[in-house]
């Protein structure tokens, strides 16, 4: 944990009057009272002064840390609590500690926070012309509060600043990694001899390969995860037959690369075994690449979990956690969930209603989807989803109905849309007070 600023670190101000306390409480109520609007105000000054925070990966962990921040703040100030009672907010630490994974250097992190403790200022600026009171006391109690800023700003700053210093040494220590630099040198395309990589990591390279990518999700798990990804790999060999142990590599806390051998015959990935697996572990994904043999193999099953790892980051469905690029549709999917918005546009111009995030919609789409997959057949669907095959039937009308076209008009292009729904879920549906769309019945 770490320690509230010590003594004379900080600007250095007289005790506020109880009256002015008295007004920097309800300047903090006055603010709470637009709690939301502080949020996006800070993001969107951040987001649009600084380029190097606008990673998409990055764009929710900023908005959680300008959040806790913002809460913080104005908890501190409603009811006059020191600053050396405050805790460290998670988010803001977890947010450093991503920065300085994708290579963000700390300046810009330092940065962030004076952009933000400037737009809050603004607004505890704006609370203060309303306040009713001589213009003396106004200025007593702006001045109070830009100094009780400083100092708050000076504290987390240094609180992120030193999470951000900690994880660039962890990445610059596991760079060294013998085996880590091993498998860039593979990854890259550089030579590698065999026996040697063998030697030292213990993996054979002559095998079948089946390459994933293994992480922790969430923004308040700040723990190192090494131990626990460790043990799913090798959940991940059991389930799927290895015939040796795996190669585990980690690239940071939360995250570690995989292979898998196994045996020439075994070159089908059922996913949906992994389900135990991953429903033990809070958080834990998995995209994994097709089987492919030698070094080459071992290049582009990797590539492969690579490309489809961005499905298992945004699927909001549990069965989304864990995805195999050799899927039927998989791949393509990847590439819509690279561009959001372009998509969710897209859902909806094929499904109409069907593309809301409502119970009723979910079960027409599944019902189309299951009906379409089995080639049109109502007694396989109806075993599938253990219906009654008029249920089925019905179903399949009333989404005809909601949809406003036969469900034979752009028969691929529907079966697209219904799997990628089924696949990344929330992510790519209309919201339930969306315009347009209208309550969906089955």
């Amino acid at each position: 944990m770490h320690e509230a600023p010590a003594q004379g670190s900080t600007r250095s101000t007289a005790a506020p009057t109880a009256e002015v306390r008295q007004l920097v409480a309800l300047v903090g109520d006055r603010l709470q009272r637009r709690f939301g609007e502080l949020v996006e105000s800070m993001n969107a000054a951040i987001e649009g002064t600084i380029e190097d925070l606008g990673d998409p990966e990055l764009t929710d962990m900023l908005h959680a840390s300008v959040e806790g921040n913002v809460a913080t703040i104005l908890h501190m100030i409603r009811n006059d609590i020191p600053l050396e009672h405050v805790q460290p907010i998670t988010a803001a630490s977890e947010y450093a500690i991503r920065l300085a994974r994708h290579g963000v250097p700390a300046a810009v992190l330092r940065r962030a926070y004076h952009i933000g403790s400037d737009d809050m200022l603004n607004r505890m600026f704006e609370e203060i012309q309303q306040i009713d009171c001589s213009p003396d006391l106004k200025l007593e109690l702006l001045h109070h509060l830009a100094g009780w800023m400083h100092s708050y700003v000076d504290w987390i700053a240094r609180v992120v600043l030193d999470a951000h210093e900690k994880e660039r040494h962890t990445l610059l220590q596991q760079s060294e990694n013998e085996t880590f630099v091993l498998v860039e040198r593979l990854l890259a395309g550089r030579s590698v001899d065999a026996g040697d990589f063998a030697g030292k990591t213990g993996y054979r390279l002559d095998r079948m390969h089946v390459g994933g990518i293994v992480w922790i999700e969430g923004t308040h798990q700040g723990a190192d995860q090494t131990d626990v990804l460790s043990t799913f790999a090798g959940s991940l060999a059991s389930t799927f037959g290895a015939t040796s142990g795996p190669l585990f590599v980690p690239v940071d806390r939360r995250t570690a690369w995989v292979w898998i051998t196994t045996a020439p015959e075994r070159l089908s990935i059922d996913v949906s075994r992994l389900q135990p697996a991953v429903q033990r572990i809070p958080g834990v994904r998995v995209s994994l690449g097709e089987p492919a043999a030698g070094v080459g193999g071992f290049r582009r099953t990797h590539e492969q979990a690579g490309a489809v790892r961005i499905v298992a980051s945004t699927a909001s469905t549990r069965h989304g956690r864990a995805v195999f690029y050799g899927d039927d549709g998989m791949a393509i999917t990847a590439l819509l969930a690279r561009d959001l918005p372009s998509t969710r546009r897209w859902v909806s111009e094929v499904l109409g209603p069907l593309a809301a995030d409502t119970p009723a919609a979910e079960r027409l789409r599944e019902t189309v989807r299951v009906y379409v997959h089995t080639g049109g057949s109502y007694v396989q669907a109806s075993e599938e989803l253990v219906l009654h095959r008029n249920t089925i039937k019905y179903r399949l009308q009333k989404a005809e109905e909601e949809r406003g076209r036969p469900l034979s008009d752009g028969r691929l292009d529907l079966e697209l849309a219904l799997h990628v729904c089924h696949v990344l879920g929330r992510a790519v549906l209309l919201p339930r007070t969306a315009h347009g769309a209208r309550p969906t019945r089955t």
